[in-house]
């Protein structure tokens, strides 16, 4: 069966705009059905997917993903109409009743007729016989559990909200996946986390991971018994319980003004403005929160494991793009194996959704390899040549033609072993948030300066954000402790450093002495593990900064226009893309 999956709500954002015209760059992203993506899927193999962000350069864009729809039916050569099932990952239709006074709300934003009718005005027809709604934590659900390659698991889905949801627990078995348990917004684990994000001054449902990363710079003894008060899991029922006052989630569009006044007076200090001075107290906070929330997902993981017998465990949802609750979780003794799909959060369910519509059609969706996440768009040889003779020299570049070879590979391992911060860009581009070796900055990962120098002459971000390391499976027991490795394939889980991994991997080590790894095999990425191979030859060990191709506030980069004009605009020192090897004049 040929099955277009897609998720966003189209409207989303633009409804909030119209309803709130003065809100704030902090608070733009309150609002469900962001991060938009298509993917495409013939016969239960995935073709390709990709996030519309990508195309447009307006990252986590919730808009109809066009562009995304356009190259995933380009891959497989076929036009709107040879696809025979369009599945969305939300299904508000069946809460209707619950939507229904909110201004419209249902109608311009959630309903499937509003999906329906972008994709006509885009020029597809008959769209509303092919249409699938499939719920939102099903479609989380199902992009975690049949990419796992597990006969059997516990699949927890946890994020925000879904429709009417904020968590789901999963039975997996037989190639179905039963929900046995779910969580009311009021509820909401990811919520909470967003709205503590708000509060801290960063943008809501954006930048949670950059609370995961300040909290390890805090003490969260100041505000442990607050959260462990407001956060409580019930070992009876298995229910997560988060005891917010009355009417605190009212006025979203506002930016939860009830909840910042009751954040504050617990917290002793005012919410934090956007782009201001970080102290102790913000530090504390985080660490605090972040403390709470690893420990009640690992109550709720053990409660449910031991409920249904399960060891094997599938985390998907945004909430489980935090790396540090995902370390937690793969080293329970309970657990046996781990997996998460790459795109973990909204971006994944359109993989999600065209999973559900081709399991249930009777597609074998079972993965038999590793999940290879290399699913986006790719450039020849001459696209890279257009690209420099088009806005390379304009922009002070040189380059030649090298070929994806030895010399190549040895070449660029020099240039990281003199230490220099080199652009690397090769094949199909990443589904989901990280760079795994397509699309990344890399750096030896020896010494502080190395993080200042990404930070501020590359990345333009804040420095207290760590960096992550690529590092060959070969070496990786050497430097990291890693019991697990299913998540650390997609840069999903943190490991803590080994005493030489301090030394000779200081650069990534984070202030708890934990390092957000991917460790890399040459069945999923043989370019990338060929050039670790040389930076093993060249350094003595196979490990290197991976960070995204992007400075703060882009998109993953795409094309090589965009990393051409990213390359001239960054400290930089050279790009390796396609076999050219390019350099600033």
């Amino acid at each position: 069966m040929i099955i277009l999956g897609l998720s966003g709500l189209p409207n989303a954002q633009s409804f909030l705009r119209q309803k709130a015209p003065s809100i704030s760059a902090i608070d733009e992203r309150i609002c469900q059905g962001l991060d938009s993506s298509a993917c495409l899927m013939i016969d239960g193999r995935l073709v390709a997917a990709a996030a519309e962000e990508r195309f447009t350069g307006d990252k986590g864009t919730g808009v109809l993903p066009l562009s995304a729809i356009d190259y995933c039916l380009s891959v497989a050569g076929i036009a709107p109409s040879d696809v025979q099932a369009v599945a969305h990952g939300f299904n508000y239709d069946k809460y209707r009743r619950f939507f229904a006074s909110n201004d419209g709300y249902f109608e311009q934003v959630v309903s499937s007729a509003a999906v329906i009718a972008k994709l006509a005005e885009a020029g597809w027809t008959n769209v509303e016989e092919r249409f699938h709604r499939v719920e939102h934590h099903m479609a989380h659900a199902a992009s975690a559990f049949y990419p796992s390659g597990f006969d059997e698991a516990l699949c927890i889905v946890s994020d925000g909200m879904g429709e009417v949801d904020s968590l789901s627990i999963y039975d997996a078995r037989d190639g179905k996946l039963e929900r046995i348990h779910c969580q009311r917004i009021s509820d909401s684990l990811g919520l909470l986390y967003s709205i503590c994000t708000r509060f801290l001054g960063f943008v809501f449902n954006s930048d949670e991971y950059k609370v995961m990363g300040l909290a390890a710079f805090g003490d969260p003894s100041p505000y442990r018994s607050f959260f462990q008060q407001l956060g409580q899991f019930d070992a009876t029922s298995g229910q997560i319980s988060i005891h917010w006052p009355s009417e605190t989630l009212t006025r979203a569009e506002e930016g939860y003004p009830i909840a910042m006044d009751f954040l504050q007076n617990a917290a002793g200090f005012p919410a934090r403005v956007l782009d201001s001075e970080l102290g102790d107290c913000h530090r504390n906070f985080a660490a605090a929160l972040q403390e709470r929330l690893e420990g009640l997902l690992q109550e709720l993981t053990e409660y449910w494991l031991s409920k249904t017998s399960h060891r094997n465990l599938c985390l998907a949802g945004g909430t489980f793009l935090n790396c540090k609750a995902n370390e937690r979780l793969c080293n329970l003794e309970c657990v046996d194996q781990v997996f998460i799909q790459p795109a973990s959060g909204d971006d994944g369910t359109s993989l999600g959704a065209a999973l559900a519509v081709a399991a249930k059609s009777g597609d074998d969706c079972r993965w038999r390899r590793a999940f290879d996440p290399y699913v986006g768009p790719q450039y020849t040889r001459d696209n890279v040549w257009d690209a420099l003779t088009q806005f390379g020299r304009e922009g002070g570049v040189a380059w030649k033609w090298v070929g994806i070879n030895s010399e190549y590979f040895d070449a660029a391992a020099a240039d990281l072993a003199e230490d220099r911060i080199i652009a690397w860009f090769h094949g199909r581009m990443e589904f989901g948030p990280r760079a795994l070796g397509n699309r990344s900055i890399l750096g030896l990962p020896r010494g502080e300066r190395i993080k200042e120098r990404i930070n501020s002459a590359v990345k333009f971000r804040e420095g207290f954000r760590p960096f992550a390391p690529a590092v060959l499976a070969d070496d990786c027991d050497a430097l990291f402790h890693s019991r697990k490795l299913g998540p650390t394939r997609y840069m999903l889980a943190t490991a803590c450093a080994t005493d030489l991994g301090r030394t000779v991997a200081s650069g990534v080590v984070h202030a708890d002495g934990s390092a957000r790894i991917q460790v890399v095999g040459a069945e999923l990425n043989p370019t990338f593990h060929r050039l670790l191979v040389s930076i093993k030859a060249a350094t003595g060990f196979g490990c290197t900064v991976n960070t995204s191709f992007n400075v703060k506030g882009q998109a993953l980069i795409m094309s090589p226009r965009t990393a051409i004009e990213t390359f001239v605009k960054t400290g930089l020192d050279k790009l390796y893309i396609e076999g050219y090897v390019v350099w600033k004049q």
